[in-house]
């Protein structure tokens, strides 16, 4: 339990310049654990003065980046392969908007996920289910391309896509590859220097591909060239990596980094060049940063 009057009393030396007092004071808060965060937002929304109240959102902010970093590395270390990506999503949603409830992200998730549950057969083929899926997906839940270039970072946080369905390539991909993996589908990755495309897997062998850029568009094996040609990329064929649905958690923080790059946002970039260390040193994108 968070003693109300020690919290006050910890809020009053938030701005403290003494160093040892600082460490001091972080220490306490988190021994709290994560429902310290909580406390401190709500104690903020009451904080008439404008200064105070943002070192306390700044502190709630810090605290709430590294215990969610430590959930990241628990969850990448204890998961079996692949990893949940309703889970991950979960936690780099709550990393990334901080004031995020889980119950708020499973709700949303899962009135996306139920749409092509109920429809959901073992007994159709992969072709018949991924259209299902997409019809789903693309036409019910009307969910919608936006920002192909990557610049703006309202279309690229988890949990605002799944509320407004409006998102970037590696949202939507993201979101698409997660209700795969709830659902059973076997869809797996086949990532290159720049990019990747999901490609529908039996027995080891890959049927066909999703352009999720377009629909959910289906595309057999010899139309890959024309796929990367219309991505403009030129990409030698031993470059091309298969991986399972979990590489999306890369994927989707490389071009994380990307976006917040292009702001020149040094403490987001920090944010998630630490969050990629918890997933390995595989990188898949080799986009340069924008000038």
């Amino acid at each position: 339990m968070i003693d109300p009057e020690e919290l006050e009393s910890l809020v009053d030396l938030l701005d403290d310049p003494d160093m040892v007092v600082s460490e001091q004071v972080n220490q306490r808060l988190m021994s709290y654990g994560p429902e310290v965060v909580r406390s401190l937002h709500n104690r903020s929304e009451r904080e008439p003065e404008p200064m105070r109240k943002y070192r306390i959102m700044a502190r709630a902010r810090q605290l709430n980046d590294e215990f969610k970093l430590a959930d990241f590395q628990e969850f990448v270390n204890r998961s079996p392969a692949p990893l949940s990506l309703f889970e991950g999503g979960w936690i780099l949603s709550s990393l990334f908007e901080w004031t995020l409830t889980r119950e708020r992200y499973e709700s949303l998730f899962y009135r996306c996920s139920e749409a092509y549950q109920a429809e959901h057969s073992d007994l159709r083929t992969g072709v018949e289910n991924i259209r299902i899926l997409n019809h789903a997906f693309y036409q019910r839940l009307k969910f919608t391309l936006y920002d192909v270039q990557l610049k703006d970072p309202q279309y690229a946080l988890l949990g605002e896509v799944l509320r407004t369905h409006g998102g970037n390539p590696f949202t939507l991909s993201y979101i698409y590859l997660a209700i795969c993996q709830m659902a059973g589908l076997p869809v797996e990755l086949l990532c290159f220097p720049g990019g990747f495309v999901p490609a529908y897997v039996e027995r080891g062998k890959i049927l066909f591909y999703i352009n999720v850029y377009r629909g959910g568009e289906l595309f057999p094996q010899d139309r890959l060239d024309a796929f990367l040609k219309a991505t403009g990329l030129q990409i030698d064929r031993s470059a091309f990596r298969r991986r399972d649905e979990s590489a999306m958690l890369t994927l989707y923080l490389e071009s994380l980094l990307y976006i917040y790059a292009g702001k020149k946002d040094e403490k987001k970039s920090a944010l998630i060049e630490r969050a990629l260390a918890c997933l390995g040193p595989e990188r898949f994108l080799t986009i340069d940063s924008p000038e």
